[in-house]
């Protein structure tokens, strides 16, 4: 398939698409795609079988996997009849807005967009009223990168897209975004990969991130994330402070202190029980570091939230 031209998409995963089409389709031969420039975003994914399409001068020969959002302004057109089983969305978007990167400016876009979110607590997750994402233009998803969740997405949303049941369609737009949203995490590491930046020690960051973020509560030190990744502690932090630009043990505070303060604000439990929840063996110590990220005692933030 010819490279489409480094083009990409960037979106604001705060809102929602318009669905105006949603359904699988299956054609044979001597159907063909008619020539035509659609005014709306076409997106499709191949179940079984191949598709043969051109978009103003690019060619594009799809396959089982493979995914490809036509654009509304740009012309295509059928190029040969074929057996083809898929999934189609026909919407607009308003946050949708076309990019062309060259292989540099894409490895540095994902980077910042990854350790960005990941710098990012809770609370000011919270407060952002954009979160912009990169999705490629086209994409193989292969059956061991969640190819089987976000069909299942589709297939969720289409359903909901033939209900006549109330809040069809914004369950439609939802489905559809998550597959969207799916497919741009999926992104960043094929990104990587082929323009030959992604490394074994982004792998490991990452890695170690979604630990810390899933097992925070639980005991955790330098042996056991040495045990864990199979790498020196020291390098390991070292890598984590230059992407992250914070220690593994200040993160992993901030994320425990995190969700001591939404209990705090949310539940009757004492401190101790908040203290042993959140992974800290010891509650003079949850006080003394809550304090140093707060200001505040854990009790005087219960007060302040209207807790016991």
């Amino acid at each position: 398939m010819a490279k489409a031209e480094n083009r990409y998409f960037q979106y604001n995963c705060r809102q929602l698409p318009e669905i105006r089409l949603a359904d699988t389709a299956a054609i044979e031969p001597p159907y063909l795609h008619k020539r035509r420039t659609p005014g709306e975003y076409i997106f499709y994914l191949i179940r079984r079988g191949e598709m043969y399409l051109s978009e103003n001068e690019t060619l594009y020969h799809l396959l089982p996997g493979d995914f490809l959002i036509l654009e509304p302004d740009r012309t295509h057109m059928g190029r040969k009849a074929t057996n083809c089983e898929y999934y189609y969305i026909h919407f607009l978007y308003g946050s949708l807005e076309t990019v062309v990167l060259s292989d540099e400016a894409l490895r540095d876009r994902l980077l910042r967009q990854r350790e960005k979110t990941l710098r990012m607590d809770s609370q000011s997750k919270g407060c952002e009223r954009q979160e912009m994402l990169l999705l490629p233009k086209y994409i193989h998803l292969a059956a061991d990168t969640g190819y089987r969740d976000i069909t299942q997405l589709l297939n969720e949303g289409i359903s909901f897209h033939n209900s006549p049941m109330e809040g069809g369609e914004a369950l439609c737009a939802s489905r559809f975004l998550e597959a969207l949203i799916r497919i741009s995490r999926q992104f960043l590491p094929v990104g990587f990969r082929e323009t030959g930046g992604y490394s074994r020690g982004n792998r490991r960051v990452w890695e170690l991130l979604d630990y810390l973020n899933m097992f925070y509560y639980e005991p955790i030190s330098g042996d056991s994330l040495e045990e864990k990744f199979d790498c020196n502690f020291d390098y390991l932090n070292r890598l984590f402070r230059q992407s992250i630009g914070k220690t593994v043990f200040q993160y992993l505070s901030e994320i425990r202190i995190a969700h001591a303060r939404e209990l705090l604000a949310t539940s009757s439990m004492k401190g101790s029980q908040i203290s042993e929840k959140v992974g800290f063996s010891d509650e003079s110590y949850f006080s003394k570091v809550f304090k140093r990220h707060t200001g505040i005692s854990p009790l005087k933030y219960a007060k302040m939230c209207g807790g016991s």
